[in-house]
């Protein structure tokens, strides 16, 4: 028994000196700490530059929830507290099936921040398709329900700015029909309220998806998130990106100036003609010559879906000819027991917020030390030669 009650100690000991080399923001720190008595934080499911989302239970009913949490070390800075608490007001007030729902939002004793939504079930619109699981017909489909949530959220004056895969949640009922609902509102604009969280030179969202009005500064519209919606049906039905770069100020600045490839090269006939033309509309650089409105596009959608279906009715998963669009984004795979505060700072500043600029893509000092190695190198080749010139001499 003392040997075990020793190993125990060591063991205590142990966990103590990792715990207290982890940050603050470590996610795993967060878990089994129970929320204003009643949120239980039992599991980790993402961390981005602002906030960790949880896996929960409402101990009350014994619920699954998603819980997003502001990361301690932020909860200091009143503006990042007012950049959250402004997407609890935009998540209140929607109410839609396509749409997460709120479900709570406070703080606790510790001075945690938090927002509680309802826990969704099923894919990522990446996982669905990477996994070849749905029809041409389908995937209009899936559109047309993101069609859907934008309709109500732009009526209530809601521009999301970061409409991208992994923010659209796909999920199979019974009788064999997609429920699809739009995740994540860390970044919408909403238009009622003369307000702007962002620091000069930053574009909110993702340089993926990004409208090129944005990249200008101009204000965030229906047609900015019509332009991401073209950008995720150009990346559904070719398999990859309709621009790529190397950084992100090259990737938004192609999104401005660059021709679009040509879509319907990429998909051969498999792809109606009139899909091809509505992608491309989409994606039209001027935002007057999209479409204007989701309302339009999901009629659009649906009328293609219904003939897809009904001329195909028994048609395979659609199999894009490249899939490296649909691949996660690169990025290092952090253990997230040890994730530290601002892990993203790369991507994202302190409030969720892609940079407009990059970072040097060599570090200055390296720079620095290359040059100085450089430059001793020339003194000595110097001295060589002038000493065997004496010599000679």
């Amino acid at each position: 028994m003392g040997v075990m009650g020793m190993d125990t100690g060591s063991e205590k000991a142990r966990t103590a000196r990792r715990r207290a080399t982890r940050p603050m923001d470590a996610p795993q720190l967060l878990v089994g700490r129970i929320l204003g008595g009643q949120y239980r934080l039992d599991g980790v499911l993402n961390a981005g530059g602002m906030g960790i989302i949880f896996e929960a239970t409402q101990l009350s009913i014994d619920r699954r929830v998603a819980v997003k949490v502001l990361k301690p070390t932020l909860s200091r800075d009143p503006s990042l507290v007012e950049r959250f608490q402004l997407e609890v007001e935009v998540v209140a007030q929607i109410s839609h099936p396509n749409v997460v729902k709120l479900i709570d939002s406070g703080g606790d004793d510790t001075g945690l921040i938090y927002l509680v939504m309802e826990f969704v079930e099923g894919k990522t619109l990446r996982q669905a398709l990477r996994g070849g699981e749905l029809k041409l017909w389908e995937i209009l489909e899936v559109f047309s329900q993101v069609c859907t949530a934008l309709i109500e959220i732009h009526g209530q004056q809601i521009i999301h700015r970061d409409l991208k895969f992994d923010n659209i949640m796909i999920s199979r009922m019974r009788d064999g029909r997609i429920h699809v609902q739009l995740l994540d509102f860390g970044v919408a604009k909403l238009l009622s309220r003369d307000i702007n969280l962002t620091e000069g030179g930053q574009v909110a969202g993702t340089p993926g998806i990004v409208a090129p009005e944005l990249v200008d500064g101009e204000e965030p519209s229906v047609e900015s998130d019509l332009y991401s919606m073209g950008v995720l049906i150009f990346t559904t039905l070719a398999g990859r990106a309709p621009f790529s770069a190397e950084n992100d100020l090259e990737l938004m600045r192609a999104h401005k100036v660059e021709p679009l490839p040509n879509l319907r090269e990429m998909v051969g006939q498999r792809v109606p003609e009139e899909i091809v033309d509505l992608t491309m509309e989409l994606l039209a650089k001027d935002r007057s010559l999209r479409p204007g409105s989701a309302m339009d596009v999901r009629r659009r959608l649906d009328n293609m879906s219904r003939r897809i279906r009904d001329k195909f009715p028994d048609a395979t998963a659609y199999i894009p000819p490249d899939t490296q669009g649909l691949q996660l984004p690169k990025r290092p795979s952090p253990d997230l027991s040890v994730l530290e505060a601002f892990d993203e700072s790369r991507a994202e500043d302190s409030r969720g917020i892609k940079r407009r600029f990059s970072e040097p893509r060599v570090a200055p000092m390296t720079v620095v030390a290359a040059l100085s190695l450089l430059l001793m190198i020339l003194a000595v080749a110097l001295i060589y030669v002038v000493f065997v010139t004496t010599g000679s001499g």
